[in-house]
């Protein structure tokens, strides 16, 4: 949530932090008042938001009450799927990967889902992409040759193996699908330049 905001100024970055702290509370408020994706709309989430009211709820507890929601509705796919985003938001990764685990079982064509699947499968492998990550980052990117967190983590993986062209590959074409003031751009030229010096 913090890559996708531009950072202007020093206030502007602070209340970009504030809003992605607050994002999967107000995330889990909507979904438990309206029970049905509309809840999990990030605009309608956005316009509803006090960032700064949000993130002095508790976390904890709404997490709780979305998890023993998720147990009444085993088939919910977007619920499994909030769960999971707050989970890896409270750095919780293995709980981040169950929750995740189940909505790809029910939803396993949603690029996205496939791309946070991985993430947070590779945090509980110290961090590597190895394995069943990255083979769930190429599905992702085989639903969607352009989406940009596939396209991020499969350069990462290939980075790891010194697979440095592979690596630049995939970076470049995520960089070209971002805005250049987005601080993903400036990573991702940073990984790319890196990538290129190493090979």
């Amino acid at each position: 949530a913090v890559a996708a905001v531009p950072a202007r100024a020093a206030s502007g970055r602070t209340t970009a932090v504030a809003l992605a702290l607050a994002l999967p509370l107000v995330a889990i408020a909507l979904y438990w008042h309206l029970g049905n994706r509309d809840g999990l709309d990030p605009t309608l989430a956005v316009a509803a938001a006090d960032p700064h009211a949000a993130s002095s709820m508790d976390m904890e507890q709404a997490v709780q009450k979305l998890a023993e929601r998720m147990q009444a509705e085993p088939d919910n796919v977007e619920g499994w799927a909030l769960l999971g985003r707050s989970y890896a938001q409270m750095q919780r990764f293995e709980q981040a990967r169950d929750a995740y685990a189940k909505a790809v079982q029910r939803n396993g064509d949603d690029p996205q889902l496939l791309a946070d699947y991985a993430d947070a499968l590779a945090m509980t492998q110290g961090r590597k992409l190895d394995g069943e990550p990255e083979k769930l980052v190429l599905r992702a990117l085989q639903i969607d040759p352009d989406h940009v967190k596939a396209l991020a983590l499969a350069g990462t993986a290939a980075m790891a193996r010194r697979d440095y062209a592979g690596a630049v590959r995939y970076w470049e074409r995520a960089r070209a699908l971002v805005p250049p003031d987005n601080p993903l751009a400036q990573g991702l030229s940073s990984g790319i330049a890196e990538a290129r010096a190493a090979g």
